[in-house]
């Protein structure tokens, strides 16, 4: 490399934040690394490590319950919660350890999208124990799924992931549950996660346990 030639890290770092702005400022510096290379490749060694680099980019962010006295920075539980299952397209992956009056708009909600044909994926834990899921339970079938847990001989052992995930990309992975004090009484924290590869591992893992017969379907 010459002495006046860009370093490859700063390259990557240029193309990375390209990928983020959607300009081409770093072709420039491509050639200038590369001599030999013509402006059209170039152009498309660009175009491949922006598009690489904005894939595997994860958008993250940490989501928080509280008291409404904590003045956090933060974005909210229940309103990361509301807006993904409102804004859902195709699918809704959803895991809930405890299910509460307080969440019974959002039930209608996952019921009207099942309607609109979203495909719906609810595991639910002890789903004896829990009333609130008898309205969800008239209204499975095509396209609304319910996996329960059920009771094992150690009376702890409970599924006790608290996990959305919606379209194949927009996570949460939260320690709230979808109860009156997950959203709004407690201290919860969880991370908003963009990211296809985090939805995939999360339906994966979920699939996988149903194939084990972990899970059975109500």
């Amino acid at each position: 490399m010459s002495a006046g030639s860009i370093s490859l890290d700063i390259l990557l770092n240029q193309i990375s934040a390209d990928a983020i702005s959607g300009s081409e400022d770093a072709i420039k510096d491509i050639k200038k690394r590369y001599p030999a290379l013509s402006e059209k490749e170039a152009r498309e060694i660009h175009e491949l490590v922006a598009a690489s680099l904005k894939q595997n980019k994860n958008d993250a962010e940490v989501v928080v319950t509280a008291p409404p006295s904590f003045a956090m920075k933060t974005k909210v539980t229940k309103t990361v919660v509301k807006s993904m299952l409102e804004g859902a397209k195709s699918s809704i992956v959803i895991t809930g350890y405890s299910l509460s009056d307080y969440f019974s708009d959002l039930i209608d909600c996952i019921i009207r999208k099942s309607q609109e044909g979203v495909f719906v994926k609810f595991y639910v834990n002890h789903i004896e124990d829990q009333a609130n899921f008898d309205k969800l339970c008239r209204y499975k079938g095509r396209f609304l799924k319910i996996y329960n847990y059920p009771k094992q001989d150690d009376a702890m052992a409970a599924l006790h992931a608290k996990v959305i995930s919606v379209d194949k990309k927009d996570n949460l992975i939260t320690s709230a549950n979808l109860s009156y004090h997950g959203q709004e009484g407690n201290i919860e924290m969880g991370v908003h996660i963009v990211s296809e590869d985090i939805a995939k591992q999360i339906d994966g893992v979920l699939t996988t346990l149903l194939f084990k017969k972990v899970f059975e379907e109500v």
